[in-house]
Formats: structure tokens, sequence, C-alpha cells
């Protein structure tokens, strides 16, 4: 077997933003909707981090362009929340996908897109978005499709309700 593994674990570094960086700025926009003005000692408490760890990590964001400061308060640049709503829906996709299609829990699916939701390309999200809303469309060969997976993959058990058996009977039901 040839894993390649060499040219593409390097990937990994080439991402625009670390993992750390993403959960600053979705902190940032999060918290900025609540609150309006933001000042980092409110996205330390946010963290749960020290002034330092967020000094720092605002320098980087700064730098990237993404976060301003002005007589001291935080706001998110027109570039930084278009990353983060490339993100949020990158994140929401995937939740959607491993939770309706895959049949995992809503925790493994919250916790997993997470995982992954900043360093899939934006090719990815977008090829991903399409697919899980051809999966939602009613249309008789997604159905069909959905049917077959489930009966390959999942053999649902009556006892535990995932959801997943559910959506297909309301397709199914619509769809007469």
């Amino acid at each position: 077997m040839n894993f390649e593994y060499e040219e593409h674990w390097k990937e990994y570094n080439n991402n625009d933003l670390s993992h750390s960086e993403t959960h600053y700025l979705l902190a940032l926009y999060s918290l900025s909707k609540q609150k309006g003005e933001l000042r980092a000692v409110d996205l330390a408490k946010e963290l749960d981090v020290s002034r330092n760890a967020v000094s720092l990590q605002l320098k980087k964001l700064i730098e990237k362009k993404l976060v301003l400061v002005n007589k001291n308060f935080l706001k998110l640049t027109k570039q930084g929340k278009a990353k983060i709503e490339t993100i949020a829906n990158k994140r929401q996709t995937m939740i959607v996908f491993f939770m309706e299609v895959l049949g995992v829990s809503e925790a493994t699916a919250k916790t997993d897109s997470c995982k992954v939701e900043h360093l899939l390309s934006d090719d990815t999200g977008e090829a991903l978005l399409k697919f899980v809303q051809f999966l939602r469309s009613d249309r008789k060969v997604v159905l069909d499709f959905l049917k077959q997976f489930q009966r390959f993959y999942l053999q649902c058990d009556p006892e535990i309700n995932c959801g997943l058996c559910e959506n297909i009977h309301k397709m199914e039901s619509s769809d007469v």
C-alpha cells in the first residue's frame, strides 16, 4: 500500500487558521453578537484562558487581518466574518451529515465536526453541502438510496431512536 502520508500530512500546516485561532474567532463572533462591544478580557473569560494567551492569539489574528482592535474593543473584519461564516457552514453541514446520514449521536457529530471544520477545503465543504442538500431532498432516488444504505449499514434496532429511520419514514410518507 502506498499511503503518500509524507505529502499529505504536511498540508495540515498550510491551513489558513489553526484549531485554536478558529475557536478564538468563533468565540469572538458569538460574544460580539451577544454583547456588542467586546474586550480581550471578555474573550479570556469565555474561553477560560489567560489574558496573555488571548493577547498572543489576537496578535496572529490581527496580522491575518481577521480582527481589528479599536479603543481596546475587538471587532471582526469583513474577511474575519466571511471566514467564520464559511467555517460555521462547514461545521453545520458536517453535523447534519454525521447525524442524519451516518447516524451518529448529536454529541459525537458536534465533537467530530469541531475537529475538522477548519481543516476541510472550501471545495470539499461546498461539495459536502451539495451532497447533504441532495440527501435532504424528497426525490425518490434519494429515498431509495437512504433505504438501501440504512439496510446495509445501520441495521436499525427498533428500540433505538436515532432519528434517521424517522426521517426516512417521513420522506416516504410525503413522497406518496
